[in-house]
């Protein structure tokens, strides 16, 4: 067996969850079909083969969404900095622990090359940790003193906050964004590619 056909049979293992039970929206903690039942399929650059249906969220999904993201925020935006950077080295963790999972996944899905996307697993679980790591500071202000003046910043979360990522690497380049909103205490509302 070739390295491709070894490969392409690890992925299919990897897609089979998706295939068998589609892609829902993940929204208030729990996995949702689209409010009115629309899906599409989503189609393997690599092979052309069908991955997964999907959940088509619309208008009344992501208003469902900013609802749920809006209700978790004061409790997400109390927590101490030390307990949202524990919970962020956890989702760290599991991604590492999942990295060759999420690296055929995302080359299955995106046409990207496994040895890149494998990098780029890895690369998510470092986002997390690196800002799980800033999450204590990231309320943090500054005070610069002029002759005459006080000028002082303060941060506080602003609540929940909506991304959007791109199709080339949507996993990676969704840690860089909502890693970095969950460190400062905001909810994330999520739109991949």
């Amino acid at each position: 067996m070739s390295d491709l056909q070894g490969n392409l049979k690890k992925a299919e293992a990897y897609l089979a969850r998706f295939k068998r039970d589609g892609v829902l929206n993940q929204i208030g903690g729990e996995a949702v079909p689209a409010l009115d039942g629309a899906t599409f399929e989503t189609l393997s650059p690599v092979d052309l083969k069908p991955l997964a249906s999907v959940a088509r969220g619309g208008a009344a999904d992501i208003d469902r969404a900013a609802k749920a993201a809006k209700a978790a925020f004061p409790a997400w935006a109390a927590m101490p900095g030390e307990a949202r950077k524990k919970l962020l080295h956890k989702i760290a963790d599991a991604i590492e622990a999942r990295a060759e999972e999420i690296a055929f996944v995302e080359c299955m899905d995106t046409g990207q090359a496994l040895k890149f996307m494998a990098k780029a697993a890895l690369r998510g679980a470092e986002n997390f940790r690196f800002f799980a790591d800033r999450a204590p500071e990231a309320r943090d202000g500054e005070t610069l003193r002029t002759t005459g003046q006080v000028n002082m910043t303060t941060r506080v979360p602003i609540g929940p906050v909506g991304i959007i990522t791109p199709w080339n690497t949507p996993f990676m380049l969704s840690t860089w964004k909502i890693a970095p909103a969950l460190a400062a205490g905001c909810t994330v509302v999520h739109k991949p590619a």
